[in-house]
C-alpha cells in the first residue's frame, strides 16, 4: 500500500495537523468530503492524503469563502477532470494504435495489387475495334 494512503492518524492528530477541531472532520465525513478508514474498533484513521485533502477543504472554505457544498462540488469536478484526463490518454493511445494498424493494412493492400497487376509486353497490346454505339 502507498504510504501516503496508509491510515495512520487518529482523528485528534489529523485535526491538529489540518488545523481544525475533530468535530469539523466528523462534519466533513458526514458531508462526503473526507472518507477516513475505520479500525477494527471503529476508530477513524486518516492517511497523509486525507490530511492534505482536509487542508485543501480548509483553504476552499476559509480562504476562498466557499461553503461545504461548494467545496464538495469543486472536489467532485476535480475528480471528474482527472478521470476524463485518464480516459483521454487511453483513447489517444487506442487511436494511435488503430492508426498504425490502418496504415499497415493500407500498405499491405498496396503491395498486393502491385503484385497482381501485370503490364503486357510491347506488341501484346490488342486494340479493340471501335463499335458504333
Amino acid at each position: 500500500m502507498n504510504l501516503r494512503k496508509r491510515p495512520v492518524y487518529m482523528i485528534g492528530i489529523a485535526a491538529e495537523l489540518i488545523g481544525v477541531h475533530p468535530q469539523t472532520l466528523r462534519m466533513y465525513e458526514r458531508k462526503g468530503l473526507l472518507c477516513p478508514r475505520k479500525s477494527i474498533k471503529n476508530t477513524r484513521l486518516y492517511s497523509q492524503d486525507d490530511v492534505e485533502l482536509g487542508r485543501y477543504i480548509q483553504k476552499l472554505t476559509q480562504e476562498m469563502g466557499m461553503n461545504l457544498a461548494g467545496a464538495k462540488h469543486i472536489l467532485d469536478l476535480e475528480k471528474k477532470i482527472e478521470r476524463l484526463g485518464t480516459e483521454n490518454l487511453r483513447l489517444r493511445g487506442e487511436l494511435k494504435r488503430q492508426s498504425v494498424e490502418h496504415d499497415r493494412a493500407v500498405q499491405e493492400i498496396h503491395r498486393s495489387y502491385k503484385r497482381e497487376i501485370m503490364l503486357p509486353l510491347r506488341g501484346e497490346l490488342v486494340h479493340s475495334k471501335r463499335r458504333g454505339f
